[in-house]
């Protein structure tokens, strides 16, 4: 049994440097295809907002059907009762996907209790993912992959991925109630 212990362990850290290989990877190509298009956060910050002013709960680069990129939103409107999901090509902006949803069901409200303490504490912040994300990417002279609502340990956070030519995949918490940007630390090998 301790043998195929161990020998289930080695073959996962052989595996392991091979799925960050694979993510560094996706992110340069997700990197190709931004600097290829014409659209950017800033630049459909507008479109958004145009459809919904309720808070931003999710931003992903992501492909669409397999043949563009895309920009993903997800935005819940607790006062108008609804969530929107939208799809903006990367290469020009066209919307692709606008797809809302009521947020009851047979008069019950679809969200839990920590996604609405999430949600109501970036409104009472009046803290504004989208900004925040332009105000990073001209910081670290990187594009967004994306960003999402996150709680923990009582914590309103957004987790953020950011991607640049110089510095790969940069992980960052951005705390909703303060501003404070704290970046996530990776191990890297010694040489």
């Amino acid at each position: 049994m301790k043998l195929l212990k161990a020998g289930l362990f080695a073959s996962l850290l052989c595996v392991v440097p091979f799925a960050h290989a694979n993510d560094q990877q996706e992110a340069a190509i997700s990197l190709m295809a931004l600097n290829a298009g014409t659209e950017s956060i800033s630049t459909l910050a507008p479109k958004v907002r145009n459809v919904s002013n309720g808070v931003i709960t999710e931003v992903e680069l992501d492909d669409y059907k397999d043949t563009q990129v895309v920009y993903k939103f997800e935005i819940i409107d607790i006062n108008g009762g609804n969530k929107h999901k939208l799809n903006y090509a990367v290469n020009d902006g066209a919307l692709l996907k606008d797809k809302s949803k009521n947020l009851t069901t047979f008069g019950f409200s679809d969200l839990d209790r920590e996604d609405r303490h999430a949600i109501t504490q970036v409104e009472t912040a009046q803290f504004d993912i989208i900004k925040t994300l332009i105000e990073l990417e001209n910081k670290y002279a990187a594009k967004t992959l994306e960003a999402e609502l996150e709680t923990e340990k009582g914590i309103v956070f957004y987790k953020i991925k950011l991607v640049s030519a110089q510095k790969g995949i940069q992980k960052l918490l951005v705390n909703v109630a303060t501003g404070e940007e704290i970046p996530v630390m990776s191990r890297h090998k010694h040489k």
